[in-house]
């Protein structure tokens, strides 16, 4: 039986461990360990490849560049795990597959309204994301991480048929650490870890939060951001006028599964996901999760979600939880769900994925 041949694109930045921050880069280091642990069992071959920067270019253009040369004739499948535009030149009969996460440029616009780009990052992120996005929908087949992204890809006019869904995994840490048995405590903590650029909306948490007279609580914001950027000093000049709320800056990798046991509710305003690492995250460690009801986020990832309809509502459902806790069999159930989403599934989806692709057609398919 032959050995399928499988490569993985990405930048140097993509495949950097320092670079686990954003949900795309974790994606594509947990689908490459996880699939290289996988190799003899679906006799495949996984090499990564790493486009290394250029001078004066972002990690975005580098790979489009670099590209050019690169002869990509030896594999059977070429897997580009995000929209940064390739030059498919040598290819011989390899299959393209390219990975799309989200589409928020095409459908959610008016979320971007408070960025302020630099011209050289807006130049590079029109390119990548406008021309990138227009190699993607050309390749043989997409993978999208939701069936929110598979909507919307079909919408840019890509054939169903040749799309795949598969989820995005939570880290082992979140499965396998035992929960703390949670006791009674004097201070009731909300919490956030994510972006706190405009999208995500930390904006409404904060606002929610400063109804909820109680002097026993804190709300304490994980993320970092650009300190000059003024949507930050917008986030902190409400933060500042009550000090029960309190930046926290980055939360360290390490650190994550403790910092989530440390809260007793978790806050995820954001407006637009294609996926939503966090909120599984969360539940996986026994937290109620708080989205806004009009949120455009994926019915799988949202389903064991409490919805705010406004920030007033938002801070009822926080004044409930304080008072009344969460319910025993709702945390279970959404456990449950959230520990079913892990990279080793992921991995062995996409797998078939490749041996359905491959073999696809072929006279000697198994």
């Amino acid at each position: 039986m032959k050995t399928i041949k499988v490569c993985l694109i990405g930048s140097e930045f993509d495949w950097s461990k320092k670079n686990r921050g954003s949900g795309v880069q974790r994606y594509m280091q947990e689908l490459y360990e996880n699939l290289k642990k996988l190799e003899a069992k679906y006799n495949v071959r996984i090499d990564q490849i790493s486009f290394p920067n250029l001078p004066l270019l972002s990690a975005g253009l580098s790979p489009y560049m670099r590209s050019f040369l690169y002869d990509f004739s030896n594999y059977d499948i070429i897997h580009n795990l995000d929209i940064k535009p390739i030059a498919y030149k040598n290819i011989g009969n390899a299959k393209i597959i390219t990975t799309i996460h989200d589409l928020h440029w095409y459908f959610a616009p008016k979320i971007h309204k408070e960025d302020k780009m630099s011209l050289k990052r807006l130049i590079a992120t029109t390119f990548v994301l406008k021309y990138g996005t227009h190699v993607a929908l050309k390749s043989d087949f997409v993978f999208c991480n939701s069936t929110k992204t598979r909507s919307e890809v079909a919408k840019m006019g890509f054939d169903k048929r040749r799309v795949f869904v598969i989820s995005h995994g939570i880290d082992n840490r979140f499965i396998k650490t035992p929960i703390p048995k949670r006791r009674e405590r004097e201070i009731f903590k909300v919490g956030y870890i994510g972006s706190l650029a405009y999208p995500k909306n930390v904006q409404f948490a904060i606002k929610a939060f400063k109804m909820l007279e109680d002097t026993d609580a804190v709300f304490e914001i994980y993320g970092s951001a650009n300190t000059s950027e003024s949507h930050y000093r917008y986030l902190r000049s409400l933060a500042s006028v009550d000090n029960r709320i309190k930046l926290m800056g980055f939360a360290p990798e390490k650190d994550l599964v403790h910092i989530f046991d440390s809260f007793d509710v978790f806050v995820h305003p954001t407006l637009y996901e294609g996926f939503c690492l966090p909120i599984l995250e969360a539940q996986s460690r026994g937290l109620p999760v708080i989205i806004c009801e009009n949120a455009k986020i994926p019915k799988e990832v949202k389903k064991h979600c409490l919805e705010a309809k406004n920030v007033r509502h938002m801070t009822t459902i926080l004044q409930n939880l304080k008072s009344k806790k969460y319910n025993p069999d709702a945390r279970n159930r959404a456990r449950a769900y959230a520990t079913h989403f892990s990279w080793e599934r992921c991995a062995e989806k996409t797998l078939k994925a490749y041996k359905k692709i491959f073999y696809m057609g072929r006279s000697d398919e198994i």
